[in-house]
């Protein structure tokens, strides 16, 4: 079976380079581990705020969390790419159930305009770029520090929610048609999702950490992340049909990578380039790339600081021409 082509243009370095079948090959027991894995993290969060309660362990805790959502959403994120599991219907069902709906979201919904953002990125069009603001860099320090501040306080989690509702991206967001099923089986999820875990939480003695611990860090931590996360990926970049020239990898795994970039997504360039290849498979493709010197240079950091010092300027200066 012939390998899936890169996105990269004319770029005829890339064009040439294939990547190994087995990069291209699923192992869900990797993907449900990772799963695991958020949720694990997330029950210790809640457990070491119970044991040991105090100021400084609720706000590690809500950090760890908003994390771990930030985790599971890119969990939906391969659901949505069709990658997270063999069977379509196992893929969505899981994707929805156990990353989207506990975080109050559309898998379906998420798709379409997810996908149009890979045919196009960086368009006037493009999803990603309408919703996280990402048209207008590089700017002013002051104004990114505004727009970060704002999301760690809550503003910008219902400023975004406003724009939804008022329709302001209804002409950027594909049409998605639901049959009724399919609408009931979303709300279902997120009711179960949440109610199960407030459930858990009320009979454990702690109900206020529901609302304390995992809604609170889900519209002030989790659009920061989300939105620095962003930044990384395409903040800045242009339009081209060559799409390493259109995002950022992280070169390697670090502690910025943990808080902002789980699950690999910090190998965006390569996402990008190979939409069907897990994100277990990432770094290996990420080396090879590398290696080859096909990747480039100025598109590549160690950490996500780098990149929001090199998409600002000071405030009193303006950017070069």
């Amino acid at each position: 079976m012939p390998q899936p082509r890169s996105r990269a243009g004319d770029n005829r370095g890339l064009n040439a380079f294939v990547p190994a079948a087995e990069l291209f090959a699923l192992k869900p027991w990797i993907s449900l581990l990772a799963l695991l894995a958020d949720w694990v993290l997330i029950a210790a969060a809640f457990t070491c705020a119970a044991l040991w309660p105090h100021p400084v362990t609720y706000l590690l805790a809500a950090l760890i969390i908003a994390r771990s959502q930030l985790a599971l959403a890119v969990i939906m994120h391969e659901s949505a790419h069709g990658v997270l599991l063999h069977s379509q219907k196992l893929n969505d069902l899981v994707g929805q159930w156990c990353a989207a709906g506990p975080l109050f979201l559309s898998l379906q919904t998420y798709r379409a305009g997810h996908l149009k953002h890979h045919r196009h990125p960086m368009e006037h069009d493009d999803p990603v770029v309408g919703v996280f603001g990402l048209g207008d860099y590089p700017l002013p320090r002051g104004k990114l520090a505004t727009r970060l501040l704002a999301d760690l306080c809550g503003v910008g989690y219902f400023i975004s929610a406003f724009r939804f509702a008022r329709g302001d991206y209804r002409a950027i967001m594909p049409r998605v048609d639901k049959t009724r099923g399919q609408v009931l089986g979303e709300v279902l999820s997120m009711v179960a999702g949440n109610g199960l875990l407030f459930g858990l939480l009320s009979w454990s003695g702690h109900p206020w950490f529901y609302l304390g611990l995992w809604l609170l860090p889900a519209i002030t931590l989790l659009p920061l992340l989300g939105r620095v996360r962003a930044i990384m990926e395409h903040a800045g970049m242009p339009v081209s049909a060559d799409q390493s020239q259109n995002a950022r990898s992280i070169v390697r795994a670090n502690w910025q990578t943990f808080v902002f970039g789980p699950h690999a997504i910090h190998y965006h360039i390569e996402h990008h380039l190979y939409v069907r290849m897990p994100f277990y498979h990432l770094r290996s493709v990420h080396e090879q790339l590398a290696a080859r010197q096909l990747l480039p240079a100025a598109n590549l950091y160690n950490g996500y600081v780098g990149v929001l010092r090199d998409v600002s300027y000071p405030t009193r200066k303006a950017p070069a021409a």
